[in-house]
């Protein structure tokens, strides 16, 4: 299959996406006018697959950037420095996924492109924090995805995401504030 005949399946799936209609293969075939057994040969899980075809491609690109630093390196600030412009960049694509009724699992396929990366960070962690009993370094990478997407998710399900200079600082805020600090106790002004 050509880029372009991808391309016109993703444009098609999330045009139909963003209508709140049924998504179906054959809803994709009519609207492209590529054969059903064109769409199912290259992406053999039907629609499943071409949600999790657009959303890896952008981890990717996160990836691509965050990947040139070690695990240990990457600080909050610079986290959001390279995810907020990639997510940004793809708000319409990232809106869709998030705001829509796609099949998608969010969490798994980021913990599995990142954690060879994360391993020996996580690894780290549990054992500073005493939760080797309770949870694995995998399982605290995915709780911390998690958080992440969590996160994201508020910022792009929005219908009009306010811009990434204005998300920003609330994306560092909701980062490092725990939820015993947001709901329980509230967050104490530092004077």
């Amino acid at each position: 299959m050509t880029k372009d005949t991808k391309e016109i399946i993703i444009r098609t799936l999330l045009n139909i996406a963003s209508e709140n209609e049924k998504l179906t293969i054959e809803e994709i075939s009519k609207r492209s006018h590529i054969t059903r057994a064109t769409i199912k040969r290259n992406f053999k899980a039907g629609v499943p697959a071409i949600v999790e075809y657009i959303y890896l491609n952008i981890v990717d690109e996160v990836n691509e950037r965050l990947l040139q630093y070690k695990c240990e390196e990457v600080s909050l600030e610079l986290l959001a420095d390279i995810l907020l412009p990639v997510l940004w960049q793809h708000k319409e694509e990232a809106h869709i996924i998030y705001s829509s009724q796609l099949p998608f699992r969010l969490i798994e396929p980021v913990s599995d492109r990142t954690w060879k990366w994360a391993e020996k960070r996580f690894n780290f962690l549990i054992k500073e924090h005493g939760l080797a009993n309770y949870f694995t370094a995998q399982e605290l990478l995915k709780y911390f995805n998690a958080q992440l997407i969590t996160v994201l998710t508020l910022w792009l399900e929005a219908d009009i995401p306010i811009h990434l200079d204005k998300f920003r600082p609330k994306f560092m805020f909701f980062m490092n504030a725990s939820i015993n600090q947001l709901i329980f106790k509230g967050i104490k002004k530092k004077t």
